[in-house]
């Protein structure tokens, strides 16, 4: 089955997707109610671009006592656009005068001292473990964008992180939007209910385009620095993005593990490279992942971002009696088919409007740790893919590899990027 023909990221790609967004956001989901408490609750977003102001907008429709109550991106004409487009959908409920608008590398740390309640966490995912291990340390309730993490250190400090807000009865809700899907939680349901008797298999592709950005044009400003070109094209990095597997793919690897009863794989192995990218950066374009179980089964995972070709978004779950189709227009093929014939739900509001629910009710949820292991597992197969080898998940576990660059400024230099080669890397 095909994907809709607006794909979130090409809807958010720029400053006009993200007000087109904000317009939107009212008529595709009602708003909810608070159930225990009527206080304000004040929301800081820490990354104002496209994702990051898609979901203040999520937030702010999800519950009409919330108010945005301070930004932080590390470019300062981001938050200007962030006031102007916030101001003009919600008006009085954009609350971040310019002594709570913060901008540079350390621009979270100081929205963290402020009184904030809700921290939304949308920058490059390579940044996402140190902002989470703060805002927990902050006590603040958390949405954080998928991926949360590009490497082993960080899935371990994140996992560490979970565990500290647990005890903090913290809640912290992540951007793995399907879950929050109605009709992909009735598919799953059928599912793990034995309808289709056990999972044998699992198959997905994830055909799309690849992400806009200056990059693409080779249009470097003059006497732009590297760390803030870098920055401004952040998925063209391994080291920012995690790359195309890790940044998009992680929903397929998702899906894989939703099916799989969340069980994790022991092993991947495959393949990918670069077949139209012809920038500076050091991400593949396409991968083919198989993972392993330990009782024999495989998952299958292909994708790819190219220009000018089919695209597809499917995920397909073969078991015994027929097999389950998901993401979109969830249905089963078996001797008793099944259609999901409910509402339809807007997954990106719903996820905030649970979010909200919980907060409001102190009901602790936490799906920190599940987003870790998500991020783990699509880890395993970028690894597996660059290195050109079959890698035991225990062994990946052990690496020790950080990918981030130490003492990022914004006048650093960094080295070329080296394309990953299978067999050398």
């Amino acid at each position: 089955m095909r994907s809709p023909s607006i794909h979130r990221r090409h809807f958010l790609k720029t400053v006009a997707g993200a007000a087109g967004l904000l317009a939107m956001a009212p008529l595709l989901q009602q708003a909810a109610e608070p159930q225990n408490s009527q206080r304000i609750l004040k929301i800081g977003v820490v990354g104002c671009g496209g994702r990051g102001l898609g979901a203040a907008a999520d937030a702010l429709h999800a519950d009409p006592d919330t108010v945005v109550w301070a930004l932080a991106d590390v470019f300062d004409e981001r938050l200007t656009a962030a006031e102007q487009l916030l101001t003009q959908q919600f008006g009085d409920r954009f609350q971040a005068p310019a002594e709570r608008r913060f901008a540079g590398l350390d621009a979270y740390k100081k929205l963290l001292e402020t009184d904030v309640d809700l921290v939304i966490l949308a920058t490059p995912p390579a940044f996402r473990p140190e902002m989470l291990a703060a805002a927990v340390k902050a006590n603040k309730h958390l949405y954080v964008e998928k991926p949360v993490a590009v490497d082993i250190p960080g899935i371990l400090s994140v996992l560490n992180t979970s565990r500290i807000a647990k005890s903090k009865q913290l809640v912290i809700l992540d951007g793995f939007c399907w879950r929050y899907d109605a009709a992909n939680i009735a598919a799953h349901e059928q599912l793990s209910a034995g309808a289709l008797g056990k999972v044998l298999s699992f198959d997905a592709k994830y055909y799309t385009t690849p992400p806009k950005s200056p990059l693409a044009l080779n249009s470097r400003p003059a006497g732009e620095s590297d760390l803030s070109w870098a920055l401004r094209n952040w998925t063209a990095w391994n080291w920012l993005s995690g790359g195309q597997f890790v940044e998009q793919i992680c929903h397929s690897v998702d899906g894989m593990l939703w099916s799989f009863g969340e069980e994790l794989p022991i092993a991947a192995k495959g393949t990918g490279g670069r077949a139209q990218r012809k920038d500076d950066g050091d991400v593949w374009d396409h991968y083919d992942i198989y993972f392993e179980y330990a009782d024999g089964r495989e998952a299958h995972i292909s994708c790819r971002q190219w220009n000018g070709c089919h695209g597809e978004i499917a995920d397909r779950t073969i078991c015994e009696k027929g097999t389950l189709h998901t993401p979109y227009r969830p249905h089963i093929q078996s001797e008793r088919r099944w259609r999901y014939r409910g509402e339809p739900t807007n997954m990106y509001a719903q996820t905030h409007i649970e979010l909200m629910r919980h907060i409001r009710e102190g009901n602790w949820k936490q799906t920190l740790e599940d987003a870790a292991n998500k991020t783990l597992v699509a880890i395993l197969g970028r690894e597996a893919a660059h290195t050109g080898q079959r890698i035991l998940l225990e062994d990946l576990k052990k690496n020790t590899t950080r990918l981030m660059p130490e003492k990022l400024g914004m006048d650093s230099k960094l080295p070329p990027a080296k394309i990953p080669v299978p067999g050398r890397y």
